[in-house]
């Protein structure tokens, strides 16, 4: 059973497509991706490349409270066994 393809509009609507509309439709938006300009998205990451930099490391912050928790789990098992 061949079920007909539908395109969704912003508002919620369905549009019932008939085959050939339908392959129009993906052909269109294969051929047409675009892409932010190059300027633009090196002006986005250089805005914000370094943005935390010099504050705290969150990296070894986490790392820090992995190490709090693997003692914590330890500890009970050291004081069991011996």
């Amino acid at each position: 059973m061949l079920t007909s393809a539908r395109l969704i509009t912003p508002d919620g609507k369905m549009i019932e497509l008939s085959p050939e509309m339908y392959r129009k439709v993906k052909r269109l938006l294969e051929t047409n991706r675009i892409s932010a300009p190059a300027k633009n998205r090196i002006t986005a990451i250089r805005a914000t490349h370094g943005k935390y930099a010099g504050n705290t490391s969150l990296t070894q912050a986490l790392l820090q409270q992995k190490q709090i928790e693997i003692s914590r789990e330890n500890n009970p098992l050291r004081r069991r066994n011996g």
